[in-house]
């Protein structure tokens, strides 16, 4: 069974720029009850680890991207951009931790990769990956036509499993099975899954050019 210190070890060698909050960070993800690896991978995906990261068009900053304006996200959890921005990965754990807290409660518990893309991305649509997004959406995220791809993109680049390292004192991965791309036939129905040791990601870095 892993160990926070151990879970934090694994995050830290996979993404050394979140190696000083690594364990801060697995400690966030169990009281979220999800995947430390889940959130490591987002984060690598939206800020690259820096917590200074600041989107130049969107003025998005931060590990997860806070959004600047009165109703969203930085203002939303009693602070700003601003304030973040002078923030270290450890000090701005708290706020990565408020904002999966409120999208809990609103869309229920976070149990894949998937589900903690959109909780990210696009709440909206945690329970629909697959329902196309307004133009303006796709305009602004080229590539990106509904939550599925936002996921593939991050499994072509994630350097932790997609299906989890385990939480600590629990065991291995959450599952080994994702629901991502790919399709199996199943009686009538489709039913979207893949083995992502199996997947291929170079389709996936091709299309959003890594």
């Amino acid at each position: 069974m892993p160990s926070i210190d151990t879970l934090a070890q694994q995050i830290a060698a996979a993404y050394p720029p979140m190696a000083s909050y690594a364990k801060e960070l697995v400690e966030t993800a169990g009281r979220l009850k999800f995947d430390p690896a889940w959130l490591a991978n987002i984060i690598h995906l939206e800020s690259g680890g820096n917590p200074q990261a600041r989107n130049r068009l969107s003025n998005a900053t931060g590990l997860i991207q806070f959004m600047p304006c009165p109703t969203c996200t930085a203002e939303g959890l009693g602070t700003t951009i601003d304030a973040l921005y002078q923030m270290n990965g450890k000090q701005q754990m708290p706020y990565v931790e408020r904002y999966f807290e409120n999208i809990i409660k609103k869309y229920g518990p976070l149990d894949s990769q998937e589900k903690v893309i959109a909780a990210v991305f696009f709440p909206a649509y945690i329970n629909t990956p697959l329902a196309v997004m307004s133009a303006a959406v796709q305009a602004a995220n080229p590539g990106i036509t509904t939550i599925r791809d936002y996921t593939n993109k991050l499994a072509s680049r994630a350097r932790l499993s997609v299906s989890g390292i385990g939480m600590p004192g629990v065991g291995g991965g959450a599952t080994p099975w994702l629901i991502v791309g790919g399709m199996l036939i199943a009686g009538a129905g489709a039913v979207y899954v893949y083995r992502p040791e199996a997947y291929t990601r170079e389709f996936w870095q091709r299309k959003f050019k890594r």
